[in-house]
């Protein structure tokens, strides 16, 4: 590569972060004519068409993604050392973030976030995407979202996180479920369907499945639902029951009409965090969103233990 050859090496990266003319162009402050036109020069460059348009979404060839492993670690270290934080101003800076989180963490966190950022850089949008099929991991690495708030307890190696909060979980069942007149325990807990929120990934799921297994017990299934906050209306009309998030059990409670139980069951606490990929580390305005959800969601305060309803409370409630 000729020497002034070399300034179109972080018009590449972009393109191949992105894989998208106008997203990349955003990313260096440039017109989409002029990432067009580099767009241009690269393919005459390496004799190669580099991105290749399929419907909506542009794919790299097979020399795009040899060429891109080759110069990733030479640009992120000269990025990284070149880039100061104060050319990013997000008083100013206006572009659209794509995050994939469930309907639990919209519910649960992005009311902590949206407003204050609004407030402070309100020229910076999040765009909330629904979920692929093979969950988020596969979304960071498709580059089909910008982050990922959630729990993964397994993480690769291309993925970066930050621990954000933890939440405990509690049981769900209808006010008037007939599991409220006896011992509440494992066989009452075990002793009826339960609504499962696996959803896309379903990996606390797991988690709870490998839990039973230990006491050499298992649970029936009768539901399966992507969706956090329909539980409970599911539940109010059924003999089912469901371990949920505590904050979505108490906050919907009275107006699904059902009552939370403590876990007859030694669980892990809900871990959440974020999670991001490695293409994305020199990116200015990416890190400076990321520290901004992670200060306001670090502290966020874990809610109070779920406890039974007492059975005058019940009694009333009925």
């Amino acid at each position: 590569m000729k020497a002034c050859d070399l300034h179109l090496l972080p018009h590449f990266s972009a393109l191949m972060t992105h894989r998208n003319v106008s997203k990349a162009a955003a990313q260096l402050g440039i017109s989409q004519p002029s990432m067009s036109a580099a767009l241009s020069r690269l393919r005459h460059l390496f004799g190669d068409s580099l991105l290749t348009r399929e419907g909506n979404q542009w794919t790299p060839t097979e020399r795009a993604l040899a060429l891109h492993h080759s110069f990733g670690p030479f640009l992120d270290t000269w990025l990284s050392a070149s880039t100061r934080a104060s050319e990013f101003d997000w008083k100013t800076e206006s572009r659209t973030f794509d995050i994939y989180a469930s309907d639990y963490l919209q519910f649960a966190a992005l009311p902590r976030i949206i407003g204050k950022l609004k407030e402070i850089a309100p020229n910076l949008t999040l765009r909330m995407l629904p979920p692929r099929l093979h969950g988020g991991q596969e979304m960071l690495t498709e580059n089909h979202i910008e982050l990922y708030l959630g729990y993964y307890p397994d993480p690769p190696g291309s993925l970066r996180a930050r621990y954000l909060f933890e939440e405990e979980v509690c049981c769900v069942v209808r006010q008037d479920h007939p599991v409220l007149a006896r011992s509440w325990n494992l066989d009452a807990f075990l002793a009826y369907e339960h609504v499962d929120t696996s959803g896309h990934a379903g990996y606390f799921s797991t988690q709870i499945d490998a839990a039973l297994r230990e006491t050499g017990q298992l649970r029936r299934t009768g539901a399966v639902l992507s969706s956090y906050l329909a539980v409970p209306f599911v539940l109010a009309q059924s003999d089912m029951l469901a371990i949920l998030p505590s904050s979505v059990g108490q906050a919907l409670a009275s107006v699904s009409k059902t009552t939370v139980l403590p876990i007859p069951l030694k669980l892990p606490k809900m871990r959440i965090s974020m999670f991001w990929h490695e293409r994305n580390r020199s990116d200015g305005a990416h890190a400076w969103l990321r520290n901004f959800i992670a200060t306001e969601l670090e502290t966020q305060r874990e809610p109070s233990t779920c406890q039974r309803m007492p059975a005058m409370a019940q009694a009333v409630a009925q």
